[in-house]
């Protein structure tokens, strides 16, 4: 994984994260802020500048939600968030359709990133984000 740093982190999204980490009372240090650039993965490439995602070479269309939620995963590679915990952090407070959309959220970005592999696993707490590397079988 290759990691560009920037100067300015998307304040939108920190502060969202900054609040997620107040409500649990979890140390910023534990959970960092991704503030970078891009994140350049095994088939996939993250801007965080023009919010553009490229799947092999392909640009994929992602909606703002869609973009945060993989930025929280993919910048916290095998990590294991909660759908509360994602859902708070990406959309910085609380409903009673919190695992509804933090589900269709995570559908509608397996499907827009079919042709890249599958970076996003479904685990007994929740989801994390696996390189495509991890996927390989070989």
């Amino acid at each position: 994984m290759i990691v560009i740093k920037t100067r300015q982190p998307d304040p939108e999204l920190e502060q969202k994260i900054r609040m997620l980490l107040e409500r649990e009372h979890i140390e910023a240090e534990q959970i960092s802020i991704a503030s970078w650039e891009k994140l350049v993965l095994p088939g996939l490439t993250l801007d965080g500048m023009t919010h553009e995602v490229s799947c092999n070479g392909r640009k994929v269309s992602l909606t703002r939600l869609e973009f945060d939620l993989l930025l929280m995963l993919a910048s916290h590679e095998g990590q294991i968030f909660s759908k509360e915990e994602l859902f708070r952090a990406v959309w910085g407070q609380n409903c009673d359709d919190t695992l509804k959309v933090v589900a269709n959220t995570v559908s509608n970005l397996r499907k827009k990133l079919a042709g890249c592999g599958s970076f996003i696993r479904t685990t007994h707490g929740g989801y994390a984000f696996v390189s495509q590397k991890e996927n390989d079988p070989s």
